[in-house]
């Protein structure tokens, strides 16, 4: 409720739509009065959504979530009542066969009360 006081990467606001029927080889511009309210974009903005998912990263943070971007979850893990525990992520340092190189790591758990797929 307070992303504009904490400086949200929301700046532009939407100033007009236009809904275009598209033909071979033409447009026909819809009028507003035709267009359902729920398809307008009035109150809205326009954003970048890397830079929005960065900022809501650091909220989370801020708030004590661990998050690990870069790390593909290559399993999930399960307790023993068959819920999700966490994921592992793949193995590090692989050829292009799988089998292991000099620069090889094994995949780590990570597993917590909650467990977020995106």
């Amino acid at each position: 409720p307070d992303w504009k006081e904490r400086d949200a990467p929301v700046r532009t606001p939407v100033k007009e739509d236009k809904f275009l029927y598209l033909t071979e080889n033409h447009s026909i511009q819809v009028p507003h009065a035709f267009i359902p309210k729920y398809v307008r974009n009035e109150g809205n903005y326009l954003i970048s959504l890397s830079e929005l998912t960065r900022w809501l990263g650091e909220q989370a943070e801020e708030l004590g979530v661990d998050i690990f971007p870069g790390f593909a979850a290559s399993e999930i893990l399960y307790n023993e009542q068959g819920g999700v525990r966490g994921v592992a992520t793949g193995d590090f340092g692989l050829d292009k066969a799988g089998e292991p190189t000099d620069q090889f790591t094994r995949g780590i758990e990570l597993v917590g009360n909650q467990t977020v797929f995106a």
